[in-house]
């Protein structure tokens, strides 16, 4: 058998102990093969070379199954499982241990074994002079937390319950110090009421400072949010011939399940007594001798009886006599066979009123065993009375439909019926005589209108709403859709949806004219875009002509004239060259401007030219490196058009020398089979399309594109530059 020494390595940097660390190799069967000098020292072991040993000798009864369930599951998986236990050494010390498979010998699977004590020198005088007196409460108290305390509040000792009950481990419960300042600090514990508990407020505390024994019921969040409710009893403890107490004890009852199963049982008495209280039917409980334990209000107010007068007398007292009869026949009949009993039953009061329930009795466990019986009555009077009336109006609806040329239609919401007159199945162009349902209709709706229709009519139901209206399109016999309005009323019952009775218009003329109307408000629409984009061209072609050759001239004149002028001294000469330079470039402003404003294709048929100048003037003005492709018979499109592209074109060009930062523009103009398409990319440093403004440049573009039916899409991200796709019909 040979354990390696990375094996021993990565156990103990697993394990993450403290350099006093215990380490032994044990066998199954609890052999102990192997073990460091100090576990030797501190447990007085021989050594293992000399004499057999058994780990499982040394383990306190109480942790000994579980250790071994531990060497099972290491021996299994190739992680270390850990456990916290007492391990003797004349005294049992609390410890923790990490065990992992690491060899094969004799048969038997070997375990190295990692542990540390969880107790410091001083902790550990401590607990064992406790655990002299206390064994049992430490060790065999398995049922309830114990915790001791040392009168500054400083955990001495805890048993494994305490770490389960508080949801950590021992460890963590030892290494736990200042437990006053981190109490009224760091935790949150209240009482059962919600009030702070501080830890002068604690049992454990009040003990030591009382001298008698303390109880009292905390609440406490724990790390993972789970909140328990945990009981102290805390007794103080004395030493031989002295009055004053050197530490307290605590037994700690989880009682989270009780308070849990008590709010739990309030909660379904409230929800008890608020359906019995706000129920509209009538509903009972009476025990199996007939006699009332619980009733709803309505039954009181129904049988005009007194709630404190009712209780616990017979029922069969409390009800008309033809109803108690009924009743008692029943309720025998639920307690014979277990089976729950329906029934429409007439209540006639002596003043002539009728009334009609469905009633439910069935069987209720008791406590004991104890049979109760439970009841339910649904008042139907009402319904009976809609029915009666609904047959009337289906009976005259019926003769109206064949006396009426309107298309109309009745829907029974209960049992799915659908009645459809003639004059509505000829509309549609299907015959009358075959029965066609809900979905039969609605899959002849047009796809994009039968969601929308669908929806109006569901939440006009839902509302409460009298009536609806739609306008949708239906495919008839022929295979044509229709357009048609559609006109639904709602019937309710109990405020209950339970019919709908409706007609239909064929809106075809209609819609014909509508359709004109549009197309010849568009056209004319279309006529004064033009005009207004004719009359801005123009304007914009004489301001470019004014430009440049009024204000441009008198510019150039000036500038001739200072030239003329015969500077003398240093600041005349300056003065004068300053003059010429400012009044060239205001020349070359209004040259640039004059250029914008005035569109060559006014001028020239040709656009392709036109776009080439456009492109020169840029790259030398700006240095970019412009690629332009191109496919167009120009004369396939009409002047406005030409314009439109080139206005587009020079705005985008314009927008990239102010904000793109690019260097490299590729433009692309192809003619496709019923439109022109064209696209501008730049490298520059792009947008957020969603997040940026769109400006005026931007709004022109759009602007323009839609006056012709055309489209404007641009594709851009930070750092990827800016596609402009525009297309415009031919």
């Amino acid at each position: 058998m040979r354990v390696l020494m990375s094996d021993l390595k990565r156990m103990i940097e697993e394990a993450a102990v403290p350099p006093e660390r215990f380490i032994f190799l044990v066998r199954e069967d609890g052999r102990i093969l192997s073990a460091n000098s100090r576990m030797i020292r501190s447990l007085h072991l021989s050594s293992p070379r000399l004499s057999e040993q058994n780990l499982f000798e040394m383990i306190h009864p109480v942790n000994l199954s579980a250790f071994r369930q531990l060497i099972q599951e290491a021996g299994e998986s190739p992680v270390a499982g850990t456990l916290e236990i007492f391990l003797k050494n004349g005294l049992y010390h609390p410890m923790k241990w990490h065990i992992r498979t690491v060899a094969h010998a004799e048969n038997s699977r070997v375990f190295l074994c990692v542990g540390h004590k969880l107790l410091d020198e001083r902790r550990a005088y401590q607990f064992h002079q406790l655990g002299e007196k206390n064994y049992q409460l430490i060790f065999e108290s398995l049922d309830a937390g114990i915790l001791f305390q040392d009168q500054n509040g400083e955990i001495i000792a805890v048993n494994q319950k305490t770490a389960e009950i508080l949801n950590v481990t021992l460890e963590r419960l030892y290494q736990l110090k200042h437990i006053a300042k981190q109490w009224d600090h760091n935790w949150t514990i209240r009482t059962e009421s919600g009030e702070i508990v501080t830890f002068e407020q604690t049992p454990f505390a009040k003990a030591i400072s009382t001298r008698q024994r303390q109880t009292d019921v905390l609440v406490i969040h724990l790390r993972d949010g789970q909140k328990r409710w945990l009981h102290f009893s805390s007794q103080p403890l004395f030493r031989d011939h002295s009055s004053i107490p050197f530490a307290v004890v605590s037994n700690i009852t989880d009682l989270t399940m009780e308070r849990k199963l008590i709010r739990e049982l309030r909660e379904r008495k409230a929800i008890l007594r608020s359906f019995m209280k706000k129920t509209p039917n009538l509903a009972w409980v009476v025990d199996e001798a007939g006699q009332l334990v619980f009733a709803s209000k309505n039954f009181f107010e129904f049988f005009r009886i007194q709630e404190a007068d009712s209780l616990q007398r017979n029922i069969l007292e409390l009800v008309p006599r033809s109803l108690a009869e009924e009743l008692m026949l029943k309720h025998q009949r639920v307690l014979e066979t277990g089976e729950t009993v329906e029934a429409i039953q007439r209540i006639n009061w002596a003043d002539g009123s009728e009334f009609i329930f469905h009633i439910d009795i069935f069987l209720i466990e008791g406590i004991s065993g104890k049979k109760i019986i439970g009841g339910h009555a649904v008042n139907l009077t009402d319904k009976f009375s809609a029915e009666n009336k609904l047959r009337a109006t289906n009976d005259r609806l019926l003769l109206l439909s064949r006396a009426t040329t309107d298309a109309i239609w009745e829907w029974d919401m209960q049992t799915g019926q659908i009645f459809r007159n003639e004059a509505l199945m000829e509309l549609v162009g299907y015959q009358a005589g075959e029965p066609k349902g809900l979905s039969w209709w609605l899959r002849r709706i047009h796809p994009d209108d039968r969601n929308r229709v669908g929806e109006t009519v569901r939440q006009q139901s839902e509302k409460g709403k009298l009536s609806w209206q739609e306008e949708y399109r239906f495919k008839c016999a022929d295979g044509m859709y229709k357009p048609i309005r559609d006109r639904g009323y709602i019937v309710y019952e109990n405020g209950l949806p339970v019919k709908m009775i409706g007609s239909i218009q064929d809106v075809s003329n209609l819609k014909s004219l509508e359709t004109r109307l549009v197309e010849e408000r568009l056209t004319a629409q279309k006529e004064i875009s033009e005009m207004v984009i004719q009359a801005q061209e123009k304007e914009r072609t004489q301001i470019g002509h004014e430009l440049h050759d009024n204000v441009n001239q008198i510019l150039s004149s000036a500038k001739l004239f200072f030239e003329m002028l015969q500077a003398e001294g240093a600041d005349q000469a300056l003065y004068k060259s300053k003059g010429i330079e400012y009044i060239s470039l205001a020349v070359e402003e209004i040259r640039k401007l004059s250029r914008e404003l005035v569109a060559p294709g006014l001028r020239e048929k040709d656009l392709i030219p036109c776009i080439g100048r456009l492109l020169e003037d840029t790259r030398m003005a700006s240095r970019l490196d412009i690629h332009f492709t191109h496919e167009l018979d120009p004369d396939l499109l009409a002047d406005g058009k030409k314009v439109t592209i080139f206005r587009i074109l020079q705005e985008q060009i314009k927008n990239i020398l102010k904000h793109s930062g690019a260097s490299r523009i590729d433009i692309s103009l192809i003619q496709e089979t019923n439109q022109v398409r064209m696209t501008v990319k730049d490298n520059g440093m792009g947008f957020d399309a969603n997040q940026t403004f769109r400006g005026i440049g931007l709004s022109g573009i759009f602007e323009r594109i839609r006056y012709y039916e055309g489209t404007a899409d641009i594709d851009t991200a930070v750092g990827k530059g800016c596609l402009l796709t525009v297309t415009i019909p031919l």
